[in-house]
């Protein structure tokens, strides 16, 4: 983490991110929906968005997620680069 603010706050700072919820509702989004908050993170983040992701939710929570989800090809490609992960084996 590069700024200041803790994972949570960082993320719930991240109006771009989640531009399709109102700001006060983003705490509860990444607390109440964290199957949707962590694809979306994935597949839309910035790499500090992505590592504040890892950090909050955690490494196994995280690699569970996106490991049982239909991601867009960036997405498969940050999961690969920050967690080792390859569950359609593309880059072995």
């Amino acid at each position: 983490m590069i700024n200041n603010l803790s994972p949570a706050a960082h993320l719930a700072s991240r109006k771009p991110l989640f531009w399709d919820i109102s700001p006060e509702r983003i705490p509860t989004a990444l607390r109440d929906n964290d199957d949707w908050a962590i694809v979306r993170i994935f597949e839309y983040g910035t790499l500090d968005d992505i590592s504040d992701c890892i950090e909050f939710y955690g490494e196994k929570k995280v690699i569970e997620v996106l490991s049982s989800s239909q991601l867009r090809p960036t997405a498969y490609v940050m999961e690969y680069l920050f967690l080792h992960v390859d569950p359609q084996e593309k880059y072995i």
